[in-house]
């Protein structure tokens, strides 16, 4: 029953009542949970207008065994196509539809499909891989052109690699499974490296979003025509979209076993706009980050407007069409503070323009999966000028491919001048990518914005840029203050930033009472940033451990745990996670870069340079894998390899002001005072806050006996840092002379 319109009205549905899960968190038994299932079909009989609509949409059809109606057409009669380097034919052999394809082995051999996953506009088939593993192929079919693709597009992807349809990368048990059936559990079996993957049904049914309802039915059955089903119970909105969100977010896991109706905080870390190009600088999607995140950063979220208030709640589908939907709340009298809006005077387009479409301007649509538009949730204002100055892409443009970015720049203040400036949105995102870019001039504006912008989302996002200041008093300060916020994003955004600071006492004692936070994404997140000396039979250890174990599937996952067990002193079990990593994964840098450091840590210095030249090897224009490299040859002795590894560095990225500073030393012991302070002189003007940079010219100047230019540096570096000791005594030194 709907109460009244837009974000205002509170919606009515069944929904099971649900009981919080324990804390520390347990994996409820398999058997007893999905007893509490009735299946999809035991909905039809009452509810037969929502199962109609349900049964033909994206959710009803998200996962199926093949089925001859809908799939005849993409292999009978047999059709053979070709995607890099590779073939696939398709075919249909007796009863049975088949890939023929490069697999595994290296070798082309065919794969019977066991399922179909997706429907509109793309069908995916999953093959059998062994040990409990379905891959999913990466040849697709496009229902509408009727043709077959890569999904990678013009990715030549090679048995072996992660990415390709053979690799862990194209696992359906971890990478999609979860989201495309209903309540399942992956059950990974660590020693076997394999699966017994299971789930209460195939595809996202109804249960898969009002929770296990075998309780309703039986009570229907026993009581028919009645109201007042006490197994159920009314969920807010929040719960609603929270449902939603586990499936159409890019996020962790925490727990692998999200039950409608809990907190979605509870269950996953959300991937948020942070250092990473994964979001564009003002929140728009790139990768493939699906809807949640971003509409949480929107206004209309922070508004109160939920999923259900533009999307059916059983076909999914948008509930009016067009401009219609939008002017539900942007009228007169519409949604509380939503300002009325003319589609026509605002747009500055005709009735009839596409370009008049308040979705073409605000959800702009971004092409995945080579077939597939999806529309940002972000609903983010058009900004020209954020492409120009940072390549942030703007809908005009994306509409007027034949126009440049001048031309809709000047079209934009044409239409709106000083107001496009002063903009919040065009002012945060300028931060963001500057950030991003290592400009100090954004660390002041991102530390304002913790205290101005009242979206948690963004005070979130500003606090995990911030930690790249995170060491300077007033930096950290504000982001301490963010630890007592209300939402368990941005208190578990504040931990992540200070996580470097945690060694230090006053840090670790800010953090410490967040291992007994409710929500359980920041207790996990405060365990991790502790996990050095963390208790691991607390509440917050087992719910790290449970979640370290959950991910050991996944190479990342491993590297996690090499991580953990490094941090806590067991360097042998992190070696060998962070072995199988790369065993996993050989073509991730990261992987190489984290076990090179373990053996620089155990002195086992040759392993430490081999693994960092693996690394560059995979990422050869990574400037401070080229740098690490050179510290690591330091120890070596090898003075003129460490010259041409931090040369190498500071080639790929001139800012990189500790691999100057090293750089002048390195020429200093070579007995080139020239060139170390050329070194170091750019070093400083890389990073003017560092004072070990001009310190280390001040030693250089007063050994060639140029008192006057070696007092200059000395009080360049106390200037930095008043109580610098070296500095102090030698400039009592100088002074002598």
């Amino acid at each position: 029953m709907m109460l009244s319109s837009c974000g205002k009205e509170y919606t009515e549905v069944a929904v099971a009542v649900v009981k919080k899960a324990p804390a520390p968190y347990v994996m409820p038994d398999e058997k007893a949970v999905f007893a509490q299932y009735a299946g999809g079909m035991s909905c039809a009989g009452c509810h037969p207008e929502q199962f109609a609509k349900w049964k033909e949409s994206h959710h009803g059809l998200a996962e199926r065994k093949p089925d001859a109606k809908l799939d005849e057409a993409a292999f009978a009669p047999a059709q053979t196509f070709k995607h890099g380097s590779q073939t696939t034919e398709a075919a249909k052999k007796e009863a049975e539809y088949v890939l023929t394809a490069l697999g595994f082995g290296d070798k082309i051999a065919p794969y019977k499909v066991e399922r179909v996953i997706g429907h509109d506009p793309l069908r995916q088939f999953l093959v059998d891989g062994g040990s409990g593993r379905l891959q999913t192929m990466e040849a697709c079919f496009d229902p509408h052109k009727g043709d077959w693709f890569n999904v990678y597009g013009d990715e030549d992807r090679k048995p072996g690699e992660w990415g390709h349809w053979t690799g862990r990368g194209m696992v359906w048990n971890q990478m999609c499974a979860s989201c495309h059936n209903t309540r399942l559990r992956k059950n990974y079996d660590v020693a076997k490296d394999s699966y017994h993957t299971s789930m209460a049904e195939m595809t996202v049914s109804c249960e898969a979003c009002h929770g296990p309802m075998k309780s309703h039915h039986d009570w229907q059955l026993a009581n028919p025509g009645k109201k007042g089903d006490p197994t159920l119970a009314k969920w807010s909105r929040d719960q609603q979209i929270e449902n939603c969100a586990g499936c159409h977010a890019r996020r962790g896991e925490i727990t692998g076993d999200f039950v409608p109706g809990e907190s979605f905080w509870d269950h996953y870390h959300l991937t948020i706009v942070d250092h990473s190009d994964t979001y564009h600088p003002d929140g728009q999607i790139r990768d493939e980050n699906y809807e949640f995140a971003s509409f949480v950063s929107s206004r209309m979220y922070h508004a109160g407007v939920r999923c259900m208030d533009c999307h059916d709640m059983h076909s999914m589908k948008t509930i009016l069409p067009g401009n219609q939907l939008c002017m539900r709340c942007h009228t007169p009298g519409g949604f509380p503070n939503a300002p009325p809006i003319m589609p026509e005077a605002h747009s500055f387009h005709g009735v009839e323009s596409t370009g008049n479409q308040c979705i073409n301007c605000h959800m702009p649509q971004t092409v995945y999966m080579q077939r597939h538009p999806r529309h940002d949730h972000g609903f983010t204002i058009p900004d020209p000028w954020l492409t120009k100055e940072h390549g942030v892409p703007n809908a005009c443009n994306k509409c007027h491919t034949d126009k440049t970015t001048d031309w809709a720049l000047e079209a934009s203040n044409k239409w709106w001048g000083p107001k496009m400036e002063r903009r919040k949105t065009r002012v945060r995102a300028d931060l963001i990518a500057k950030a991003r870019q290592g400009d100090d001039s954004a660390r002041d504006g991102l530390v304002a914005l913790l205290s101005s912008d009242e979206i948690p989302y963004w005070k979130a996002s500003a606090s995990v840029l911030l930690e790249r200041w995170i060491g300077e008093p007033a930096v950290q300060s504000a982001v301490t203050a963010q630890l007592q916020h209300v939402h368990p994003l941005v208190r578990q955004s504040a931990v992540h930033a200070l996580e470097a600071m945690a060694p230090s006492g006053a840090i670790r004692s800010q953090i410490e009472p967040l291992l007994d936070d409710p929500v359980r994404s920041v207790r996990s997140t405060a365990a991790w940033a502790l996990r050095d000396s963390l208790n691991l039979d607390s509440t917050a250890g087992k719910d790290l451990l449970h979640m370290l174990s959950l991910n050991l599937d996944q190479p990342s996952g491993q590297m996690q745990a090499g991580q953990f067990w490094f941090a806590r002193g067991n360097h042998p079990k992190a070696i060998e996670h962070m072995e199988k990593a790369i065993l996993w994964d050989p073509n991730s840098p990261p992987f190489h870069h984290d076990l090179a450091m373990i053996h620089s840590v155990t002195g086992q210095t040759k392993l430490a340079i081999q693994k960092m030249r693996d690394a560059i090897r995979v990422a050869p224009k990574h400037a401070e894998y080229h740098y690490e490299l050179g510290l690591a040859l330091a120890e070596t002795g090898d003075i003129q390899a460490v010259i041409t590894s931090l040369e190498e560095a500071v080639r790929l990225d001139p800012l990189l002001a500790r691999a100057w500073y090293n750089l002048g030393l390195a020429k200093n012991s070579l007995n080139d005072p020239e060139g170390a302070m050329a070194a170091l002189w750019r070093g400083e003007t890389a990073n003017p806050a560092d004072p070990a940079i001009p310190y280390a010219r001040a030693t250089i100047l007063a050994r060639l006996g140029r008192g006057q230019e070696a007092m200059q540096a000395v009080e360049k570096t106390l200037m930095i840092q008043r109580d610098h000791p070296e500095a102090l005594e030698m400039k009592m030194m100088l002074m002598r002379r």
